[in-house]
């Protein structure tokens, strides 16, 4: 069996990822976790980051600003370990991600109907990450369900849930339905080539 790598072990190996993020995208999970648990909360987490080596604050974050990926991912698991929230929480503030970001809302008004979401969900993607992309393979409006796939992003699994939260907001924001639900079809994790998700809804 398979020691468990100490979060320590974790990070360091995620910051020998290479990929950029905007700023923002991280930003948005902060307020995310300072809505949740306040200014304390705020200090913890960067306590945290302090502790496995790899210093980062909030408030000198710059929403347009280039930041590796994975202080992106670390920051998951840090709210996980500090907080022992599940891949549940995680799940949520990847959905309510979009709803904190004014680049989102700013891209979002093109995104009115699905088929605008095909269309136009790789240039959404690279205005967040200089790495990886996006696509809608897959539109069946006669079955109601969307594909959406994801090349070349491999940070650790716990993404896997955020995206599928992020994503399913992004479905909740453009696709005009009571019940959208989410499903990663595909993962890297498993021996997949990429990672792929199916957005259904009623």
């Amino acid at each position: 069996m398979e020691e468990q790598k100490s979060l320590k072990e974790i990070a360091d190996e995620l910051m020998k990822i290479k990929g950029n993020v905007k700023g923002e995208a991280i930003r948005t999970d902060f307020i995310y976790v300072l809505e949740k648990k306040g200014e304390e909360g705020i200090r913890l987490i960067e306590e945290k980051y302090k502790q496995l080596g790899y210093e980062f604050k909030f408030k000198d974050i710059k929403s347009f600003g280039w930041y590796p990926e994975s202080y992106s991912v670390l920051l998951s698991l840090i709210i996980m370990d500090v907080y022992g929230w599940t891949e549940k929480d995680i799940f949520e503030m990847g959905n309510c991600s979009p709803k904190y970001s004014f680049i989102v809302r700013t891209i979002l008004r093109y995104f009115v109907s699905v088929d605008m979401v095909f269309k136009e969900v790789p240039t959404y993607w690279k205005k967040h990450y200089d790495f990886g992309e996006i696509e809608a393979v897959e539109l069946n409006k006669i079955e109601k369900y969307l594909v959406l796939r994801v090349k070349d992003y491999k940070f650790h699994p716990i993404m896997c849930v955020y995206q599928s939260g992020y994503f399913l907001r992004i479905g909740q924001y453009s696709i005009q339905s009571p019940k959208i639900t989410i499903e990663e079809l595909k993962c890297v994790f498993k021996g997949d080539p990429y990672h792929e998700y199916r957005l259904s809804w009623k």
